[in-house]
């Protein structure tokens, strides 16, 4: 049995999610234990029943940190089939004792080791801000020999509020070991609706900045891995049922946020019913395709020229009277021009 001995007043809580990290665990876990600071923080780690070697190396710390680390050692998976992770990302939250959060990915890491004091300090000092976030390092390790880049640019605005997130669908600026957030602007609960949602940063993000905008630190402090096996590879615009549940997740911070941002929250809807259209295109159910085609027209517009005559082309149009407007359309052109030249 592990004993933690939990210390009092408690600034900030990093917790960890783990399922299947075994290969990137122990440089995580050191990044954090290394971490120095003038206030008392505790390390929580959501271990999510993994087939690996991972619980293992949890216990290891556990009992070489007993003061740092609280191990939750789930007996049953958190996840569900609609959103893996999703639960431990939650029930490990919510074991959280910190006036601040931080939530690692146990196959990021920090590289400075004083990122917590840093984030704390400027929480500390701007009561106006619900959350802060740094510059990281993106780190390829997904076979495509792309060389490592800095996630935020030089110009990378200082005040983030909910608009910079609705710009267009899948805006990510923010690596998740970057931001530290109050905790007690989430409560006791995440909104039902929060557990369905696939997706935890996008909504997470948009709560915050909606009571209190997110500070950009410059400083490079951790190293977000890009990788085969990552979340990231899991989505796809193809995938109907990650389609759908981005939807819903929209739908509902629209909700969440009394709709002050719908006017920019329907354009990023008409482009999920988009991507619909093309997926229900590809299963030949035509009649579907259409009608949701024309729902992304009206939830994108006004639209363009050029966007109406696209989705019209690709979506409402049978492709084959698009091929007998094309031949007639090239016959007539070659009949003017000839006509032009005699």
């Amino acid at each position: 049995m592990i004993e933690t001995k939990q210390a009092a007043n408690i600034e900030v809580s990093v917790f960890i999610t783990v399922y299947n990290h075994e290969k990137f665990l122990r440089e995580c876990l050191d990044s954090l234990v290394s971490q120095v600071t003038n206030f008392k923080f505790e390390i929580v780690i959501g271990e999510d029943c993994s087939p690996d070697n991972s619980r293992a190396i949890v216990i290891e710390y556990a009992n070489k940190y007993p003061e740092l680390i609280v191990p939750i050692l789930y007996e049953v998976n958190q996840g569900s089939k609609k959103c893996p992770g999703k639960g431990n990302f939650t029930n490990t939250f919510y074991q959280c004792k910190g006036k601040y959060v931080v939530h690692i990915e146990a196959d990021d890491y920090l590289i400075n080791n004083h990122k917590l004091q840093m984030q704390y300090d400027f929480l500390e000092q701007n009561l106006d801000a619900s959350a802060c976030f740094h510059n990281a390092i993106m780190s390829y390790e997904d076979g495509t020999g792309r060389p490592n880049t800095n996630i935020n640019p030089p110009d990378q605005k200082t005040k983030i509020y909910p608009e910079d997130f609705l710009g267009q669908k899948e805006i990510w600026f923010m690596a998740t070991a970057s931001v530290m957030f109050r905790r007690n602007l989430i409560g006791e609960k995440f909104p039902d609706w929060f557990l369905q949602s696939k997706s935890g940063d996008i909504p997470l993000y948009l709560m915050l900045s909606n009571k209190g905008y997110i500070g950009y630190l410059p400083d490079v402090m951790c190293v977000y891995r890009r990788h085969l096996s990552g979340m990231s590879y899991t989505d796809s615009n193809l995938d109907e049922v990650f389609i759908k549940n981005r939807m819903f997740m929209y739908s509902n911070v629209d909700k969440e946020l009394n709709f002050k941002y719908n006017h920019l929250i329907k354009p990023i809807l008409g482009e999920y019913y988009l991507l619909l259209t093309n997926v229900f295109k590809l299963k030949n159910q035509y009649f579907q395709s259409i009608y949701f085609a024309f729902i992304s027209l009206y939830l994108t517009k006004p639209n363009s020229k050029e966007h109406l005559k696209l989705v019209f082309q690709d979506f409402i149009i049978p492709t084959g009277l698009m091929k007998v407007y094309a031949n007639v359309k090239w016959r007539l052109e070659t009949l003017f021009s000839k006509k032009v030249s005699q």
